[in-house]
């Protein structure tokens, strides 16, 4: 009974619509305290529930001009990331640049040893929602990564990818691209 009116009483004065109001003035607090703190030059667009979080030390993450990540985005930097210019992704983006040392004779799953594996991002990437990018991969230029895909290892440049793990299922037109960069066409 209680609850009944708790939830009447909260739909009244329309709680849900300002904690969403007020979840939107915290991320974009968020996003100016580390464009100024971290000279982070990227932009958070809100695409539905979920933030994004950064973890690890914010000085080793660097994105490029015209880039942004969006709703549901975790970085995790430890190990180096670095995005170039002109990213764009899609919500669900999760990308980490440590992993845990399996690889030993001494304790499972893994020992206390932290591998580093920095992650380099080049220009005018774009991926689609929820793609995972693992530590020590190397993405090339131009390539789009199609949305739910694992990509690890290095993708060279005007790839298309897709799968887990990610596969190369196709190539963008260079010479059309790089028409499209001379002409600085960009979006």
């Amino acid at each position: 009974m209680l609850k009944k009116i708790i939830i009447k009483v909260f739909l009244i004065l329309k709680v849900d619509i300002i904690f969403d109001r007020f979840t939107l003035l915290f991320e974009s607090l968020k996003e100016h305290r580390y464009k100024i703190e971290y000279d982070m030059n990227f932009t958070f667009v809100n695409q539905g529930p979920g933030g994004f979080q950064i973890s690890g030390e914010p000085n080793n993450f660097s994105m490029g001009e015209g880039s942004h990540i969006k709703s549901n985005t975790f970085i995790e930097c430890s190990g180096g990331v670095s995005i170039g210019r002109y990213f764009h992704t899609g919500r669900g983006l999760t990308i980490f640049s440590t992993s845990h040392n399996w690889k030993n004779g001494t304790k499972i799953p893994y020992d206390e040893l932290t591998l580093i594996k920095p992650v380099v991002i080049a220009d005018f990437v774009w991926f689609g929602a929820n793609v995972t990018v693992l530590p020590g991969t190397v993405i090339g230029s131009g390539v789009v990564v199609a949305a739910g895909s694992v990509v690890r290892g290095n993708i060279p440049d005007f790839s298309i990818v897709a799968g887990n793990p990610a596969i190369v299922i196709g190539e963008r037109d260079a010479d059309e691209f790089l028409h499209l960069l001379n002409n600085k066409c960009f979006f």
